[in-house]
């Protein structure tokens, strides 16, 4: 937060209370019912937040990427986390303690002001409600799946065709899609029966991305299936 005008006593316990954590695939960042000790910006890699419900299955929620801040929700609500945060790569965060976030809200205007904006504009969260609409067919959710995760990691080859490794096992993704898994699978199977997209375990290539995405952005543009979230 170089923009707000610290005083250069605070600007120095902020810069030493923030601690760079890195995390191999697998690694818990954080668990669900511990106590928020404070907030987590991912610099680099991909973790996959999820919970336990009632059947003590795993339910997959969210992924965050660079950028994105975790952690918020627990933290102002003074509440433990409800999901898990688990490393899907290896993961590089920056993490900022609780008492040192409490202290630059409560004292500087700017800084709150800053910080809710990001978690106001966070992409990652509109993402996840958008994936997640039971009133779209499963077949556009995971489309649009497909989409974030080429934005996120997507490498194009020679023929002007997209290559993206999903991150995550196929049964999560119908978490995320809140689908379920033979719903996701039928998508596919449609979406290679039509050469949109090719699949080998978790690789998948796209020949032709503005095909693909077009499907849902017709759709969304005829039925308004797009919506803003306040």
């Amino acid at each position: 937060m170089r923009e707000v005008p610290f005083r250069t006593a605070d600007a120095a316990i902020l810069e030493q209370s923030t601690l760079v954590r890195n995390f191999e695939r697998g690694d818990k960042i954080f668990s669900e019912g511990e106590a928020a000790a404070g907030l987590y910006c991912v610099r680099s890699g991909v973790a996959l937040l999820s919970y336990r419900d009632a059947f003590r299955a795993d339910k997959a929620v969210r992924m965050v990427g660079s950028g994105d801040l975790v952690g918020s929700r627990s933290l102002f609500a003074e509440e433990p986390h409800i999901t898990t945060a688990e490393a899907l790569t290896a993961c590089h965060f920056c993490f900022f303690p609780k008492t040192t976030i409490v202290r630059l809200t409560d004292s500087y205007p700017l800084f709150s002001r800053l910080l809710f904006r990001k978690l106001a504009r966070d992409r990652g969260s509109r993402n996840a409600l958008f994936i997640r609409e039971q009133h779209l067919p499963v077949r556009f959710r995971f489309i649009h799946f497909l989409r974030m995760m080429q934005k996120r990691d997507g490498i194009t080859n020679g023929d002007g065709g997209v290559c993206v490794k999903l991150p995550i096992m196929r049964r999560q993704i119908a978490s995320l899609l809140s689908a379920r898994p033979e719903s996701v699978a039928r998508a596919i199977t449609e979406l290679e029966r039509e050469g949109l997209a090719l699949f080998d375990g978790r690789n998948v290539t796209i020949p032709d991305p503005g095909a693909l995405y077009r499907i849902v952005d017709d759709a969304a543009q005829r039925g308004g299936h797009e919506r803003h979230y306040s």
